[in-house]
């Protein structure tokens, strides 16, 4: 009997761990799709605040307006922001985002490059202080930002430090989200940027399987319309103004993009497991069926021998 006891406590210790891993996915699948509608809902703004970009640059003499968001400078030192979760049971979300950081780290270094990292989620910073990285800053909280305010302190930072100097170019490693099934690592150029790199950041934030793959058309946001606008007090103040914000815009969605993969990856891993669990229940339950008809065939056949004996 101590088999079938043990076997159906394991039962009752994988039914109760299934409703975890359950319970998970589904917050999970929450998550991700706000994360999917935060960053739609900011695409217009970003495709319109593009378009006067556009349109300013070829109106403005380069000898009148300098920025340095837009110039190119020599590259000795690197600034990489790297953005992993807080927590764990995200498959290879993490280990995926980390190993590609660790290799465009290890290229830079042999250009003879310097490269400090801003770390985003506790996971990014403990693997890069644990191996000796240089840390600029170390970001946690990052898995629960939705609004735009919330990552502005971060856009904030990179501008800074890459306006006093300190670093001659801006790099993100992050998760791009294109579907729930499929996430890719990439590293971005975030500083200087360029109108082709901005339109193409903004272009990737439509999925391309999903509830939300069709929103381009539903959204809009192409920016049309805005070519006829008076800039004042004049074109170089609406570009002082500008320039920051496109950053704020495009740190803001590097976080988005991250958080649906990770709340994605985590779905995943936590539907798999449940799917384990339940076919471990399903073999344990066979296993404990057995065991408990051995037991009463074995009590049975006690029983007929007792009779037996007695006649």
């Amino acid at each position: 009997m101590a088999t079938s006891r043990a076997v159906k406590k394991r039962i009752r210790s994988t039914e109760n761990i299934s409703q975890i891993t359950k319970a998970m996915e589904a917050v999970s699948a929450v998550k991700m799709r706000k994360s999917e509608e935060f960053a739609l809902r900011s695409r217009p703004y970003a495709m319109a605040a593009l378009e006067i970009l556009k349109n300013l640059s070829g109106k403005i003499d380069e000898a009148d307006f300098h920025s340095p968001f837009l110039e190119k400078r020599d590259v000795k030192k690197i600034c990489l922001l790297v953005v992993a979760s807080d927590k764990g049971l995200c498959g290879s979300f993490n280990s995926n985002v980390l190993r590609k950081a660790v290799e465009f780290i290890n290229n830079r270094v042999k250009e003879g490059r310097e490269v400090e990292i801003v770390a985003v989620g506790r996971k990014s910073a403990d693997f890069f202080r644990k191996r000796g990285f240089r840390i600029f800053r170390e970001v946690t909280g990052a898995g629960d930002f939705g609004a735009k305010d919330e990552t502005n302190f971060l856009a904030e930072l990179l501008s800074d430090a890459y306006k006093n100097g300190e670093y001659g170019e801006v790099y993100a490693a992050y998760t791009h989200f294109l579907s729930v099934m499929k996430q890719e690592t990439v590293v971005e150029k975030i500083l200087p940027f360029t109108a082709e790199s901005l339109k193409k950041r903004i272009e990737e934030i439509i999925p391309i399987q999903g509830k939300y793959s069709g929103a381009s058309g539903i959204l809009g946001g192409s920016g049309e319309g805005v070519r006829d606008y008076v800039f004042e007090p004049s074109i170089k103040a609406v570009l002082n103004e500008l320039l920051p914000m496109l950053l704020e815009t495009q740190v803001y969605h590097v976080i988005l993009e991250a958080n649906a993969s990770e709340h994605s990856a985590r779905m995943i891993a936590m539907k798999n497991a449940s799917d384990n669990a339940g076919e471990l229940i399903d073999a344990l339950t066979l296993s404990y069926n057995k065991a408990r008809q051995g037991q009463i065939t074995k009590e049975l056949t006690e029983i007929t021998a007792g009779t037996a004996a007695l006649e």
